[in-house]
Formats: structure tokens, sequence, C-alpha cells
């Protein structure tokens, strides 16, 4: 069984060492565990046996882990957040190690590392996510023929673009745009086509994560500086566009690149 952390980018990035664990070891079957929120993402999932969930706390799940009684328990998290449950079962856990600098630091290798004495290698293919099929009535027939997702959501607003660096790209990019976001991102979003007079359509707080997950398929690509977003595109082969503040693109650079995916 995997256990898996309330980190929805991780969830997704999950994915491929869940399917090589299936199709590498023999006999086996790959339970997971994670939050009641999250479930839509592994949904369908092939390589997924049976999905444990929770609404507040794992510990929620002894009862239903003890039943099912799991091999080992794939401990995904590696801090306190399965603690109780791994105490309670007393199944056999491994667990993700920190981060260290000799060693391997991306997400995805240091899942596999966690379980290399099954022998599992990295097929080296991309991330799997579960999602609804794109409906066209949501947008404006304008839109149909190719837009790019501008997505405001952001771990902290600090690690945002500011407005006029955002309006100065639509600009430039001269593209049908979709902006995604929570719903307090609202009048930044029609503020943005308000001031460019592009071809904008907001569409913060309208949708759930997992419609704007099938909007975003529908895409050309996203530009954004969410980690969450950036796993979706990479499970959906879409481009991305980084604008974490820390290492922020030109704008010139950055217009050119997002129009490249109309070509």
């Amino acid at each position: 069984m995997i256990l898996l952390p309330d980190l929805p980018e991780v969830i997704i990035s999950s994915t491929p060492l869940i399917r090589c664990l299936t199709r590498q070891v023999d006999n086996s079957s790959v339970y997971v565990a994670l939050p009641e929120a999250h479930t839509w993402m592994i949904e369908g999932n092939p390589s997924v046996e049976k999905s444990l969930s929770y609404r507040e706390k794992p510990d929620e799940l002894i009862d239903e882990v003890r039943d099912l009684l799991p091999d080992y328990l794939i401990d995904l998290e590696g801090k306190r957040l399965f603690r109780r449950l791994k105490r309670k079962t007393k199944i056999l856990d491994f667990c993700i190690g920190r981060v260290k600098r000799t060693e391997a630091n991306t997400a995805r290798e240091r899942m596999f590392r966690t379980v290399h004495l099954f022998d599992v290698e990295d097929d080296m293919k991309g991330p799997e996510i579960s999602f609804p099929v794109f409906n066209p009535e949501w947008l404006p027939e304008k839109f149909l023929g190719g837009f790019a997702v501008l997505s405001l959501d952001s771990t902290e607003l600090s690690s945002r673009p500011d407005e006029d660096y955002l309006v100065d790209l639509v600009s430039l990019i001269e593209k049908p745009v979709v902006i995604s976001g929570p719903r307090e991102n609202r009048s930044l979003a029609e503020r943005i086509g308000q001031r460019t007079g592009c071809t904008v359509f907001p569409i913060c707080g309208d949708f759930a994560v997992k419609e704007q997950v099938s909007i975003l398929s529908s895409s050309k690509g996203v530009i954004g500086s969410h980690e969450f977003w950036f796993a979706v595109s990479d499970a959906l082969q879409k481009p991305h566009v980084n604008l974490a503040m820390e290492n922020l693109p030109d704008l010139q650079q950055t217009a050119l690149q997002v129009r490249k995916w109309f070509e």
C-alpha cells in the first residue's frame, strides 16, 4: 500500500511508481491511501487495485488497513502524517528519505529509491491523471480553435508576477487566453482582460479543480507559478511556462514561446 501525502502535485508524480510496481513486481496489487478530496486524480487508474480515502487524517483508515492487511506500506509523505497509522497497524513500511545534496533530489527519483529492494526501475514514461471529459460549452466558441491557460494559482502571493507583468504578457501573446485560479483572483483576471483588450476569458471560481484540468487538456499549454499545474501539464503532455518570481522569464521570450504553441 502506498501512503500518499496531501499534496496533489506529489500524488500525480507518484503515478509512474504505481504503474511500475504493478507491472514489474509479479503478482502484485497496489493499494493507495490518500485524502478524499484528491481521489478523483487516481479514479480509473488501471494500476491501482484499491484506494482508501480519509477526510481529515489518516488515522481514520487504521481499521480498514488492518482488514486489508497489505504486505508493505510505502510512505511517500515521510514526515508525521502517517506515523500513528503505521504504529497501530504494525506493517513493515518503507519511508521516503529526506533530500540530500549528494543523492537523488527530484521527487520522482526519491520515490523510486524508496522501493529499490523490489528491483523496480523507472520506465521513464509520464505521470497519469484522471479528469472529466472536456465540455466545449464551458468556453466561448472563439476559444475552441485554440487557447493557452494562465493560472493565477500560487503557493504565496509573492511568488506570482504582478498585474502589470501579466497584462504585458497577455498583450504580447495575442492569442486567446483562459485565466484560471481561485475565486479571490476573479477581479484580477477581469482587469487583465479589460486592460489588454485581448481575447481573455476568466474562469476563476467557476470550476472545480478537476474541471480545470479538463479545460487544460484541451489547451495549447499552461502559464503559471504553481507546481501542481506543472505536474498536470506533464501528465497531459502539454508545455508549460514557469512564472516563479525567483526566475521570472523575459516577457518577449515568454510571449514568443507561448505563440509557438499555436503553430
